[in-house]
């Protein structure tokens, strides 16, 4: 790129380095002419601390998907998320790898009986898969090459939110119901309307364990979920992330376009939970409208993976969060200190 182009890209970042480490992310946007869209905790503002410690009162369905990548996060970062999911779901061989995790740490299979399990079984041996059948999991099998084992664990979520799938499944029957083929595909389709309207009374949101740290095929396959048309409906309550995975060292995923707003206990920065971060314009080029928070933010920033101008390894230097508008929607992931997040107890926070 010439030198005179970088040059432009350079004027329109803004260093902050420490200088907000003290200020309410809410604060400073209210009083920003820059902010275009203010903080509406109901429709444009995330609280990390919820995924861990989703508040006792709250209505959101939550699934836990596990997928077949080593769990290698924090157990007690585990558990709360296991224990704030109504329903658990394991894809394929996701299930031996939720048994070796349980077992190396507190030895607790018992404790952790998933809902059900769905693939089509080509990496699972048999005998992980009868424990937990007799614990009382429900074992799908789909044979479909044509969906990924995280494809057929989302339509099994999707007939669990809109309360249809205790009625399909019929344990006496072949595969509990289910075509051998597709079937929870059919399923799924056949209630897509029913999901719509249910997605536009009722939210939901759906935690990915792992997902991002195996075969880089893999990864962008299950990074193509986060723009199906499902978690982004027009017609849901609000514009907040509906899938969120949590890696080994970080949370990823799509925030809406204009403005929103991340923001977190401002203990996390202080006592250094936060690491690095980044805005990523994955699937197409993207504009960076303006953000505030960051220690490099930007205004009119056209960020594409084709220039290689992606705002990767930046940080935070606001207290309690931050703020990014976007001229479409974009991935975030933010890298965080799952062992010291556990050790905070249940501290909501006190950013919005």
């Amino acid at each position: 790129m010439p030198e005179d182009e970088i040059e432009e890209y350079l004027n329109r970042v803004i260093i902050n380095e420490e200088l907000m480490k003290n200020e309410s992310i809410i604060d400073l946007a209210l009083k920003d002419d820059l902010v275009l869209t203010k903080p509406d905790k109901l429709q444009n503002i995330i609280d990390l601390n919820t995924i861990f410690n989703k508040p006792l009162n709250s209505e959101m369905y939550q699934g836990l998907l596990i997928l077949n990548q080593d769990i290698t996060i924090n157990f007690q970062i585990f558990k709360k998320i296991w224990n704030s999911s109504q329903i658990k779901i394991c894809c394929d061989g996701g299930i031996q790898r939720l048994y070796n995790f349980t077992v190396s740490n507190e030895n607790v299979t018992d404790e952790f009986i998933p809902d059900y399990l769905i693939g089509d079984f080509d990496s699972l041996k048999i005998e992980i898969k009868n424990y937990y059948q007799q614990k009382g999991t429900i074992v799908i099998k789909q044979e479909t090459q044509l969906s990924s084992d995280l494809s057929k664990a989302i339509s099994v979520f999707k007939l669990a939110f809109v309360n249809v799938l205790d009625s399909i499944i019929d344990r006496n029957a072949v595969n509990f119901n289910i075509d051998l083929y597709d079937g929870i595909h059919k399923q799924d389709h056949d209630h897509a309307k029913l999901f719509e309207k249910t997605s536009s009374q009722k939210d939901f949101r759906v935690i990915v364990l792992s997902g991002l740290g195996g075969r880089i095929d893999q990864c962008i396959q299950n990074m193509s979920q986060l723009y199906q048309e499902w978690i982004n409906l027009p017609t849901a309550l609000s514009v907040l992330p509906k899938m969120i995975f949590v890696n080994k060292v970080d949370l990823v995923f799509k925030i809406p376009k204009k403005g929103f707003y991340i923001t977190w206990p401002a203990e996390w920065k202080h006592k250094n939970f936060l690491k690095n971060c980044g805005i990523l314009p994955i699937g197409e080029p993207n504009k960076i409208n303006y953000s505030l928070g960051y220690k490099w933010d930007v205004k009119n920033f056209k960020t594409t993976i084709v220039n290689g101008f992606v705002s990767s390894s930046n940080r935070y230097s606001c207290a309690t969060g931050c703020y990014t508008d976007c001229e479409k929607d974009i991935i975030i992931n933010i890298e965080l200190d799952y062992a010291k997040i556990a050790t905070q107890g249940d501290k909501s926070s006190s950013s919005c």
